[in-house]
């Protein structure tokens, strides 16, 4: 028996603090020791899924040198799954405060495949990145549309905004993609069944009850799809054929992160405007 896992302080962080480290920190290693009807129910994007009671067999599905943190729902798990990974000779260890009930922040749904048959077959990093390139062709395409069609003039500035953003997300693959193959992007890509993060638009409105000419709504449904999409990059970056397209998977990842921090701060602002 590992008394070490017994004696060991745990380290507790907030989840303002959590978010914050996830923010700044790629290395950071998330883990769900939830049962999976929880996880399906809603996740922190990006968390890899290991119920409490396979943590000690899939020890190894997690590298030792990078901080860990683990979540459950309220804590009391994650505290004794931060205590058993502590016990196994991980360097680092944070227990989420509260867990999944009180976070704030980015959030995905579904079972741990979400979304992963658009990548499913896939062999190389270009077909990766074209996949990639088409789940941010359908977003941008949508908040151009949506620019056009509401009456609330702030709604329709934000839609622009927001389509203006994933421009830059295709405009970066497109680089990673010349980069990598030294070929000119295919100027004929299409948009079939290629939904950011593995849900259809209408799935994420029917989900947040979104009214499309409220502001509020608007950036709270593109965190909600940013977050979802993130969470897919992640995980698609696990079962990457190779090391080359994991790296770039994770970069795109972290270019969702940085959207989803960009939003929030919008959100932040729009409720302050309101007070």
């Amino acid at each position: 028996m590992r008394w070490k896992q017994f004696l060991t302080p745990v380290e507790s962080i907030s989840t303002e603090n959590a978010l914050t480290m996830l923010g700044a920190d790629d290395s950071i290693q998330l883990v769900d020791v939830r049962q999976p009807a929880e996880y399906d129910d809603g996740h922190i994007a990006g968390a890899k899924h290991i119920p409490l009671g396979e943590l000690l067999d899939r020890a190894n599905e997690l590298d030792k040198e990078k901080p860990v943190m683990v979540y459950c729902a309220v804590g009391g798990r994650s505290r004794v799954a931060a205590q058993l990974l502590s016990g196994n000779e991980f360097n680092t260890v944070y227990n989420l405060t509260g867990g999944f009930n009180i976070w704030e922040g980015w959030e995905s749904i579904g079972d741990y495949e979400q979304g992963l048959e658009l990548f499913n077959g896939l062999e190389s990093l270009e077909e990766f990145l074209i996949v990639a390139y088409r789940m941010e062709l359908a977003l941008g395409e949508f908040y151009t549309d949506m620019s056009k069609r509401v009456a609330n003039q702030e709604a329709a500035s934000l839609f622009a905004k927001l389509a203006a953003i994933e421009a830059k997300h295709k405009t970066n693959i497109i680089a990673q993609y010349t980069d990598v193959t030294k070929k000119e992007f295919p100027n004929n890509i299409d948009i079939d069944g290629a939904f950011e993060g593995g849900l259809t638009t209408a799935e994420y409105i029917s989900r947040l009850g979104t009214d499309m000419e409220k502001p509020l709504d608007i950036i709270d449904f593109a965190m909600s799809v940013e977050g979802q999409a993130m969470d897919l990059y992640i995980r698609a970056a696990e079962k990457a054929p190779d090391e080359q397209t994991k790296k770039a998977l994770l970069q795109i990842a972290s270019e969702e992160k940085a959207h989803l921090n960009s939003l929030a701060a919008v959100l932040d602002s729009l409720y302050a405007s309101q007070r």
